[in-house]
């Protein structure tokens, strides 16, 4: 078992091929200066990564491992390493995120990322799951460099489990179970389109799946479809009355529509069960922490790590939170420690040992710990919104699946100033997933027209096809800015305007006012094609935009207060403003 994991970091290095291999150095032709730039490569970077593991120092190994991978997005031995350091680390969820990356998108021939994938798994005690990948691994390699380690590890699944090696178990049946956690991964990431439509075909053909059903009614649930998860958890468990994952699904879907007294008798048989099966306690004890009962989590969570070891982040945290939410703050301090030592890269930890530390002085401090892996959202997603650079978010958004599953979240469930957060991150994103949120979002009539005129502008900023159809003022509207086959594409000149617009209102107007003069300008451009007057100076637009939504929201501010701050003559803003009323048809909101 030992081997499998340390086996993850060596991949294809059987040759030695590390010994001797030095860092490729370019060095720029000499000039005047005396100084020498180096060009660092890949294999720079992946023989320094060697180096730390070497020395057990998972952290820098990480570091330049991601380097690497930076320079050769297409190279599984460095991808596999990766994984093999988080694995080391603790981090099983992402480690395997990083092997499916390498079977789906860089090599699918490259059989180890089962064996390894199996390796995560029975670390992660799922060893069921474990079994089928193990399988996988042996059917598809039978005699390989890991086939006597793979075996070992089928034995190590094999006592856990208690039975006899299922080898006789044929190949569609290993496949619905890997399609089974492709789609729980797609789950987890918030892709639940994607994820909904594999449960559904699984579903579909194997109807007897319990475990499928159960994750399709998570995910109707995440998509806002409550009656459709609701019908589907109480089908499961018209089969399994005591299905424990069925159970626990129904406790949160009865608490979502605050159906409090079957939610009070449910809890009760809940709290009595102690299952034995680590998968069937880790989504109890989630379950029951998520619902406010974290004392009954705390017992469930410290029993995990009495099974599970000292070495999983997450249960660590998991843990901690529970103590936490109970007012353990001795027990709560000691299992962040273990996770800053596990995580220092992250400041997750640090975050909560400075709320145990206000709590212990008597300070205000955070109430209540969230079993996410995260700092809380709304101080995570501001900080990520207004501290980081475009390109910064992206990476974030891209590469944080409990982010992206949390924006998708508060899109739905989130208060006014969440929703307005969310749609402005959306534009970092800007994947299929994300469209089809904005476009659902944009469809329901419950939701604020101003809001919907946000996301508006952040698809067309997305670059997602038009129209787009939204009930506005109680109505469907389908709302296009490419009514004019010849329009162009965004113009240099166009963007200077937002970029002005964005720099003068963003310290005196919230997010919502600053979305607005935006999408007033695209609009005035898309009705006055093609006799949009020439833009000589981006400030004596965006001035007169700013002066627009000033003035419809009866601001006190008048026409010579914005030229001053824009540096323009009132002649000026008073022109454009007229012209940007008289082609848009505005009027002063009362």
């Amino acid at each position: 078992m030992e081997n499998a994991l340390a086996s993850m970091v060596y991949l294809n290095n059987k040759d030695d091929k590390l010994e001797g291999h030095m860092a490729k150095q370019q060095y720029a032709p000499k000039k005047k200066s005396k100084i020498v730039p180096i060009h660092m490569g890949a294999d720079f970077y992946y023989e320094r990564a060697m180096r730390y593991l070497d020395k057990l120092n998972f952290q820098k190994a990480l570091r330049y491992l991601r380097k690497a991978v930076e320079f050769e997005p297409n190279n599984p031995e460095y991808y596999c390493s990766m994984a093999g350091v988080l694995a080391e680390l603790g981090k099983y969820e992402e480690s395997n995120r990083i092997l499916w990356h390498v079977l789906e998108e860089v090599d699918p021939s490259l059989d180890e990322c089962y064996f390894y994938l199996a390796s995560n798994y029975a670390s992660m005690m799922e060893f069921e799951l474990a079994e089928q990948y193990i399988l996988r691994y042996l059917r598809n390699v039978p005699d390989s460099f890991y086939t006597e380690e793979a075996e070992d590890l089928l034995d190590y699944i094999e006592f856990y489990l208690q039975n006899t090696p299922r080898e006789t178990e044929n190949e569609t049946d290993v496949e619905i179970v890997l399609q089974h956690d492709r789609a729980r991964r797609l789950l987890e990431e918030g892709k639940f389109n994607e994820a909904s439509r594999l449960l559904q075909t699984i579903v579909k053909e194997h109807s007897d799946f319990i475990a499928a059903r159960n994750n399709l009614a998570l995910c109707y649930y995440y998509m806002g479809r409550f009656e459709k998860a609701m019908e589907t958890v109480q089908q499961v468990l018209k089969e399994e009355p005591s299905n424990i994952h069925g159970l626990c699904n129904l406790a949160v879907f009865y608490s979502h529509f605050r159906q409090q007294d079957e939610l009070n008798e449910l809890l009760v048989a809940l709290k009595k069960i102690v299952p034995y099966h680590f998968d069937l306690a880790y989504k109890l004890a989630t379950t029951l922490g998520i619902l406010g009962e974290d004392e009954a989590a705390y017992f469930l969570f410290r029993k995990m790590i009495s099974q599970a070891g000292q070495g999983d982040l997450y249960m660590l945290h998991y843990t901690a939170v529970a103590a936490y939410n109970t007012r353990r703050w001795d027990a709560a301090e000691t299992f962040w420690r273990k996770v800053e030592r596990l995580d220092p890269s992250e400041d997750i930890a640090p975050y909560y040992l400075k709320q145990i530390e206000l709590q212990r002085e008597g300070r205000q401090a955070l109430a209540e710990a969230s079993y996410h892996y995260q700092i809380p959202f709304q101080e995570n997603l501001s900080f990520e919104i207004t501290g980081s650079s475009a390109n910064e978010l992206n990476e974030v958004m891209q590469n944080n699946p409990l982010m992206r599953s949390s924006l998708l979240w508060a899109l739905r469930f989130g208060d006014k100033e969440v929703k307005m957060q969310v749609i402005q991150a959306f534009e970092y994103i800007a994947d299929k997933e994300v469209e089809e949120a904005l476009r659902a979002f944009l469809m329901n009539p419950a939701e604020d027209d101003q809001l919907k005129k946000m996301a508006i502008f952040t698809l067309r900023k997305m670059g997602a096809p038009e129209p787009y159809q939204a009930i506005i003022g109680n109505q469907t509207q389908f709302i296009a800015f490419h009514l004019n086959p010849e329009l162009p594409v965004w113009t240099e000149k166009w963007q200077r305007v937002v970029e002005c617009l964005h720099s003068h209102m963003q310290e005196r107007y919230d997010i919502l006012k600053q979305q607005e003069a935006q999408a007033l300008w695209l609009d005035y451009l898309s009705k006055a094609y093609p006799n949009v007057p020439a833009i000589r100076k981006q400030e004596a637009w965006a001035a007169s935009l700013e002066y627009v939504v000033a003035r419809r929201h009866n601001f006190s501010v008048t026409q010579e207060e914005v030229a001053s701050r824009y540096g323009i003559s009132v002649a000026s803003l008073a022109r454009n403003y007229k012209l940007i009323t008289t082609v848009c048809r505005l009027c002063k909101e009362k």
